[in-house]
């Protein structure tokens, strides 16, 4: 039996009013219109996954984020590779799309897939 998935999109507003479809996986989904710096750790601690737009993510928050597998980067946002490498997170970057929802449910699922092989 695998663990359900939780995920955290940090910044949705940034991604517009693009409907996003419900993965297909067991999961939890937490959003927030955005999130200051202040705010990345407590609505991490418990994620498996991040999105983010433009909230950054340093090595002090990674250190902080013991369940953190992945993260998927659907913007400008400056997360720190070498952290990320040190505690085997993965770290995406969404693709330019007309649909940009959709993009991100299909990376999501192909990297949750993923994790599970």
């Amino acid at each position: 039996m695998s663990a359900k998935e939780r995920i955290v999109f940090l910044d949705r507003a940034a991604l517009g009013g693009d409907d996003l479809p419900i993965p297909d996986f067991d999961h939890n989904w937490s959003e927030y219109p955005a999130t200051e710096a202040a705010d990345i750790v407590p609505r991490l601690f418990w994620a498996t996954t991040a999105i983010t737009h433009a909230c950054p993510i340093d090595a002090d928050s990674l250190g902080q984020l013991h369940k953190l597998t992945r993260i998927v980067v659907t913007g400008p946002a400056v997360v720190n590779a070498e952290a990320c490498e040190a505690r085997g997170v993965v770290v995406r970057h969404l693709p330019a799309s007309d649909t940009p929802g959709q993009a991100l449910i299909g990376l999501l699922e192909g990297l949750i897939d993923q994790g599970k092989r």
